[in-house]
């Protein structure tokens, strides 16, 4: 009985739609621009990271965006830059590849995928997260939003099914 379950839960698992970018419809010439992130889940690479800032850009591809992330360490107040391209899903701009650029991208192999979930109409304000949901991020235009921003942004990141019960504040 228990390898019946097991079997008919993984079939399910295998067989179950991938989850969609909530976002259709992406303005990328809205999108692009600074970005600071103000809240996200733990993870091991931004687990020294107080203060993200990103840089969002077009490039001379119509499908690639260059991306400029600057960390700002807890340990030492020091700024780690990383260099990413964005690859744009040809089919819906809300769904990214990042990929890193110099010699932490493998040859290109250093990659991650990202969708928007949801944006402010007037893109002051973007929730993004791997497509499987398990990291996710909130950026937002301003460094230092209102507390009532910073909670409305984490009201809708829990009604589109991220995990916020161990949100990691950033920015300010």
């Amino acid at each position: 009985m228990r390898h019946a379950l097991a079997a008919a839960a993984l079939t399910l698992a295998l067989t179950a739609p991938a989850a969609h970018a909530q976002v259709s419809g992406l303005d990328l010439n809205r999108f692009d621009g600074t970005w600071f992130e103000i809240a996200r889940s733990p993870n091991d690479v931004q687990k020294d990271c107080r203060r993200a800032r990103i840089d969002f850009t077009a490039t001379n591809r119509t499908d690639r965006y260059g991306l400029t992330v600057t960390c700002t360490r807890q340990a030492d107040g020091r700024d780690e830059i990383l260099r990413a391209t964005a690859r744009i899903d040809a089919e819906n701009p809300a769904k990214f590849r990042f990929t890193l650029r110099g010699a932490l991208s493998f040859g290109g192999l250093a990659g991650q995928n990202y969708w928007v979930y949801a944006h402010a109409p007037d893109y002051s304000w973007a929730i993004l997260a791997l497509p499987n949901k398990s990291d996710w991020w909130i950026w937002h235009r301003s460094q230092s939003p209102s507390a009532a921003v910073r909670s409305q942004t984490l009201a809708r990141a829990r009604q589109l099914g991220l995990d916020t019960s161990r949100v990691v504040t950033t920015g300010g």
